[in-house]
């Protein structure tokens, strides 16, 4: 398993001129002057999965720059840990470690801040031999508030592992010999304080967090990480999901997930979120869900034979549990080679198929992991005749009749109009649209189908006797498919009209299979008038044929 070190009181200060000296006074270590230390507390380490708590001394080097640092401004801690009491009952090789360390402030600042470290391979050798993890370094932000200088103090160190698949923690704490460790002077002008807010109830584990803010750096990247109630113990690894986005006025908006009840406890807690910049928290309480009542088993259904695959579900459960569900025999005793093992939601529910692979079931059977006094049961029978397919057959026969529809179209307008020209004694080219049609084929047959159009020459009004032809019109079809339609069509050729039919839309079926739905088809259309032409009003009209 895995663990951590810790932290008795050494403490070199560094001066000035470069000279270190260790300070005491009445048992007591005295302030550094500058933003670099070393202490040796004596540190409380519990060991994960029930392997001991020791205590022992730790050296514990705390590096902080820049030595002076804006209110709200981010510092850049170093962090570099000597052997502590931790130790491993086995040999581990590259065991996925996160360090962090808690940091409380005193003198200009109030409150605690957290330094984490990234995720790194450590080799973990077997007992008695110390723990040592690498140097690491990360970066905190003072308060807005803060302002003069403030003095730094572990407090409490944690390694975060992943061993076999699982995930732990080793927390050591500082019991006594601690003291201040760093310093840094907080001064100068800050920039507009960021704010967060979240919930104001309890959330649940593994369910969603919004959250939203003002004063942030515009359209920087925003993180967050869950922290105590006090603000330290800050751990990006119990929320996931978002993402959060800063928009360029500063506005912070989106949602972040918590981590299962496993990992997140309830209790008092802060979300901080940072964007490189600026930071700030917001409170959090987390409550799992409290199951309503006795657990709810059901088997559906009750009796099958032997090689059936049933549901088995639940409620009233707590939430992310992995359960053991499993047979018993008449007898009560577990048949091993039944079990399935679902997890429940958040709501303390679950469903899971489960596969009646034994005769001597009598019982379905569900605990949280082994835990005592969560198990439950309800009866279940194995029915005779042994194997699936032995209880006769039957058949059904479905009928189901179409009546085909019709091919049939329609049209937004009946007039197109392409304005007005001043003749000049030149030829001019004015634009208009075709107004939109629709072709509705029902027939669910292979037929498909053509649109083709044919124009008369443009007469004037009145009874004169002056004519533009036809041909002075050419269009550019288009047509397209519903969503729903089967079969693509194909849009007419551009080119001029005339008493001989130019082709629009059409829609065939190149393999045979049935074609139809709702298509539209539309042109754009270009008039070409002569250069000289009395004035006047002309019509022509197009006729539209769909076969």
């Amino acid at each position: 398993m895995f663990f951590q070190r810790s932290p008795v009181v050494r403490r070199a200060v560094t001066a000035g001129g470069g000279m270190a000296a260790v300070l005491a006074l009445a048992g007591a270590v005295l302030a550094p002057t500058a933003q670099a230390g070393t202490i040796r507390p004596t540190v409380h380490c519990v060991l994960p999965a029930g392997q001991g708590d020791p205590s022992g001394p730790q050296d514990v080097t705390v590096e902080l720059s820049p030595a002076t640092v804006a209110p709200g401004g981010k510092v850049h801690a170093r962090i570099t840990l000597g052997p502590g009491p931790a130790v491993s009952p086995m040999k581990l090789d590259q065991v996925p470690s996160t360090p962090s360390i808690d940091l409380v402030m005193s003198g200009g600042a109030t409150g605690k801040v957290t330094v984490q470290g990234p995720t790194v391979p450590v080799d973990v050798p077997m007992q008695p031999a110390p723990i040592v993890i690498p140097p690491y370094e990360g970066d905190f932000f003072v308060p807005a508030t803060a302002s003069g200088p403030v003095e730094f103090t572990p407090v409490k160190m944690n390694t975060a592992t992943v061993v076999f698949g699982g995930n732990y923690n080793t927390p050591c704490d500082v019991v006594s010999g601690g003291g201040v460790v760093a310093a840094v002077t907080v001064q100068g002008g800050g920039g507009a304080e960021a704010t967060v807010s979240a919930p104001s109830g309890p959330v649940k584990p593994s369910t969603s967090v919004p959250l939203s803010g003002t004063g942030w750096t515009p359209r920087a990247t925003a993180t967050a990480s869950l922290c105590d109630a006090g603000g330290g113990g800050c751990d990006a690894t119990k929320l996931t999901g978002g993402p959060l986005v800063i928009d360029a006025a500063g506005t912070l908006s989106g949602s972040v997930t918590l981590a299962n009840s496993w990992t997140v406890a309830d209790g008092s807690y802060s979300v901080q979120v940072s964007d490189g910049t600026k930071q700030a928290k917001t409170p959090l309480e987390v409550k799992a869900y409290v199951p309503a009542g006795p657990y709810q088993l059901t088997a559906s259904p009750d009796h099958a034979p032997v090689g059936s695959v049933i549901t088995v579900s639940g409620r009233n459960y707590h939430q992310d549990q992995q359960l053991n569900v499993v047979a018993l025999d008449a007898a009560g005793n577990t048949l091993d080679d039944t079990a399935v093992y679902p997890n429940t939601t958040t709501d303390g529910t679950f469903t899971t198929e489960f596969t009646i692979s034994d005769p001597a079931i009598a019982f379905l059977h569900t605990d949280e992991g082994g835990l005592e006094g969560t198990d439950t049961k309800v009866p279940f029978t194995v029915t005779t005749g042994g194997g699936p397919g032995e209880g006769g057959t039957g058949t059904q026969k479905f009928t189901f009749s179409v009546t085909p529809g019709p091919l049939s179209m329609s049209q937004a307008g009946a007039e197109v109009h392409f304005g007005s020209i001043q003749a000049d004694g030149t030829s001019h080219d004015v634009h208009g649209t075709l107004n939109p049609i629709e072709v509705s084929d029902a027939r669910g047959g292979t037929a498909g189908w053509s649109l083709t159009g044919t124009l008369g020459d443009f007469t004037a009004a009145g009874g004169g006797t002056a004519v533009i032809p036809a041909a002075a019109v050419s269009w550019t079809p288009s047509c397209s498919a519903h969503a729903d339609a089967v079969g693509t069509p194909s849009a007419g050729a551009p080119g001029a009209l005339g008493a001989t039919p130019a082709g629009l839309c059409e829609l065939r079926s190149g393999s045979g299979q049935p074609v139809g739905g709702v298509f539209d088809a539309s042109a754009g259309l270009n008039l070409h008038t002569p250069a000289v032409v009395p004035g006047g009003n002309y019509a022509a009209t197009l006729t539209l044929s769909l076969s």
